[in-house]
Formats: structure tokens, C-alpha cells, sequence
């Protein structure tokens, strides 16, 4: 530390001891990096106000830098931690006052002072999370020397402590969005359970009959019943399959990778050999493996339930969104069938199926954070439009 005091020729903000887990309460505060907003702004305006200078800021520090959640009289979001007063001021036992930078050993060649904005006096008060960490501070600047009374800086002190306050709020918010998904999540794992159990006790216990019987048809060397318990077996191995795919379909959407869905396609294409796939675009979208399943589905659901055996894929990117149009030849849907295409467990066409297909489809759009939806493709068949976050935009 000597040795830089000496380089830069001013004092730096000092580093604590505590600095690993100072800095662990600042990354869980979680609002580096966020938008300005009134609450904190309304202070650092009140703050100029009522001391009548051009700089109030609300400084987080983090290892490197300070960054301003609210400034005034400042064209920037952030400046270095090393020269920064705040940097100071958060590690003090009570208010921190520079009355006059340039007649202080520690700041009178600091760049802040010799340079833009020519700081000459500073008070900051240290801001502490609910954990009483200290994670910044809060504090008003001068371009000229001045002194600060017993008075205002009482004053000082209780803006510092509202800054507390909506910080805390803040974090606390943040604790309660996150209890609160996890609470829908459980509720929704709940929901996907007894399906599962659902489909458990009915559509495989079926298949086991059918094969049990089967098996005993088979010792009186009938042939048929072979073939019945092998599609069985095959129809068993599917819901195992779509089983797998709804525990995909309702994991967190934390872990979504830029993903080309051209790609996906063409490769989905050479498992359909016996259908006309046509592609036109392509885009790059937030998803995961999942995305696989969701063309699977509708693509197989278009071929055995639609009779189709030509389908049109169109991908358009629209900067935001990437829109992918699915359009089938085949019999089509009818109206009063769309309605409930996508809840759990509905069933249309082919008996026999659990009814899991397109609700798979439409969680694991949703969980990308995106939209599906049904239409009539003219002159005939069905058009599934599915919208999902472009990666470009969201990187």
C-alpha cells in the first residue's frame, strides 16, 4: 500500500479486512448495475437542495469501482474505487469531511480535485446492509471549501439513514420475489406430480395389462398378440420419454444458452425422413435442450394426429423476438378443439396417449420466457406461431 501511496501521489481508498465478505453483501444487495429510480434519486435531489451543492451521489463500492445508484451533477455511473472519497467514507466510524481537499495531505493530488469535477469539500455518511455490512455511501460535494455544521450534518446523517432504508427494502424485495417463485415453483412441481401419478396408475398399468394378456395369448402360439404387446411396450416407452421431457419442460429457465433454431431443425428434420420439411430463415433464441422436444412434438403431433406429410417452418428474426411458424397440410384442428389443445392431459385424435405432447410444449415455451399459439393455415391444416426472446437482443 506504501508503495502505490507513493505512485499515485495521493492516498487511495483503503481495502478492509473484511473485503470478501464486505463484497458478499454487496453482490447479494443485487442492484449493481440497475436503472436509476426515483426513490434513490428523490434523496441525492433533496440532498443539493438542502446544502445547496452541485454533487449529491448514493455510491455502492464493489472491488474495483464505485458505482452511483443515484447522481447528481455528475455525467457518469461510476468511477474508480482507488481515488474515490466515498471509498473513504464507507469504512469511517462516523460522518467523513473533507472541508478542504487541497489542504489535505491525502486528497490535494487526487485526480478528483486536480481535475473534473475539482472536488473541494466532501461529506459522506457509510451505508450498512441489513447485515451491517458496509457496502458504499452516501454523500454531498463542493467545488469550493466550506464547513459543515453540527446541524446539517445531523441532517446528513438521517438522509444517509433513508438511503438505508430503501437500500434494505431493495434487498428485501428482492428475498420476497424470490420466496415467492419458489413457493409457485413448488406448487407447479406439486401439479406435474400428481400428473405423473396420473398417468402412472392409468396409461401404464394399461399398457402392462395389455402386454400381461398378450403374453398369455403368445403361449397358445397366436401371432396377433405379439404385435399388440410390442406396441404397447412402444407406447410405454413414449410416456417414459414425455416423462423425462415434463421434468425438463418445468426446470428453472436460469440456465438458457443462445441456441440457432435453424440448426435444431435440420437436425430434427432427418428423424422425420418420411415428411416434407421446408425451412425458410433462421434465427438465434434463448433455450436449452428442451427446444428439441418442442419441435418433436409438434412436428410428430402434425403427422400422426394431422395427417400431414408436409410441413413449412418459417423463422423470422425481429430483433426483439424470433417468430417460428410451423404450417402443416394436413386435416386441420377444429375451433372449439384449440381452446383446450394445451392443458395436461387433453387428448385429441389417437386414443391411447397420455395427452402430455403439446402441454410439454407449451411449458417449455413459457419457461423460455415466450409464446404459443394455434391458427388455421390456408388453404388447409394447422399453423402453430411460436415467439421466443432473441438471443442477440438479451445477450
Amino acid at each position: 500500500m506504501a508503495a502505490l501511496k507513493k505512485k499515485l501521489s495521493y492516498v487511495p481508498a483503503p481495502i478492509p479486512k473484511n473485503e470478501k465478505i464486505r463484497l458478499e453483501s454487496v453482490y447479494r444487495l443485487g442492484i449493481l448495475e440497475t436503472e436509476p429510480e426515483e426513490r434513490f434519486d428523490r434523496i441525492t435531489r433533496l440532498a443539493v437542495d438542502l446544502f445547496k451543492v452541485p454533487i449529491s451521489t448514493i455510491s455502492i463500492i464493489n472491488s474495483n469501482r464505485e458505482w452511483f445508484k443515484s447522481c447528481q451533477g455528475l455525467g457518469v455511473r461510476d468511477g474508480e474505487r482507488a481515488m474515490s472519497f466515498c471509498g473513504h467514507a464507507m469504512l469511517a466510524s462516523d460522518i467523513f469531511i473533507i472541508p478542504d481537499a487541497k489542504k489535505d495531505p491525502r486528497f490535494r493530488n487526487n485526480p478528483l480535485v486536480v481535475g473534473r469535477p475539482r472536488v473541494r469539500f466532501y461529506a459522506g455518511v457509510p451505508l450498512k446492509a441489513a447485515d451491517g455490512q458496509r457496502v458504499g455511501a452516501f454523500c454531498i460535494k463542493d467545488r469550493r471549501p466550506r464547513r459543515l455544521s453540527k446541524e446539517n450534518q445531523k441532517i446528513l446523517k438521517y438522509l444517509a439513514s433513508w438511503v438505508e432504508l430503501e437500500l434494505n427494502a431493495y434487498e428485501l424485495g428482492r428475498a420476497i420475489d424470490a420466496r415467492r417463485k419458489a413457493e409457485e415453483k413448488v406448487l407447479k412441481l406439486n401439479k406435474i406430480l400428481r400428473l405423473l401419478n396420473k398417468i402412472l396408475r392409468h396409461d401404464i398399468l394399461n399398457n402392462l395389462t395389455v402386454i400381461k394378456l398378450s403374453l398369455d395369448l403368445l403361449k397358445e402360439k397366436e401371432d396377433r398378440p405379439a404385435k399388440i404387446a410390442i406396441a404397447a411396450i412402444n407406447r410405454s416407452e413414449k410416456l417414459l420419454t414425455q416423462m423425462k421431457e415434463l421434468e425438463t419442460a418445468v426446470s428453472s429457465g436460469e440456465n438458457l444458452l443462445p441456441l440457432r433454431v435453424g440448426k435444431v431443425l435440420k437436425e430434427i428434420s432427418e428423424r422425420f425422413a418420411d415428411m416434407k420439411l421446408s425451412l425458410q430463415g433462421d434465427g438465434v433464441v434463448l433455450a436449452d435442450e428442451a427446444l428439441v422436444s418442442v419441435f418433436e412434438n409438434l412436428i410428430g403431433n402434425a403427422q400422426v394426429h394431422g395427417k400431414a406429410d408436409k410441413i413449412t417452418i418459417s423463422i423470422k428474426d425481429n430483433k426483439e423476438s424470433v417468430i417460428i411458424r410451423l404450417a402443416d397440410n394436413g386435416k386441420g384442428i377444429p375451433a372449439k378443439i384449440k381452446k383446450n389443445l394445451f392443458k395436461e392431459g387433453f387428448r385429441y385424435g389417437e386414443t391411447g396417449h397420455s395427452g402430455l405432447g403439446l402441454y410439454i410444449v407449451k411449458t417449455t415455451i413459457e419457461r423460455y420466457g415466450g409464446e404459443i399459439s394455434v391458427e388455421k393455415n390456408k388453404p388447409g391444416g394447422t399453423a402453430f406461431i411460436i415467439k421466443l426472446k432473441n438471443a442477440k437482443k438479451n445477450s
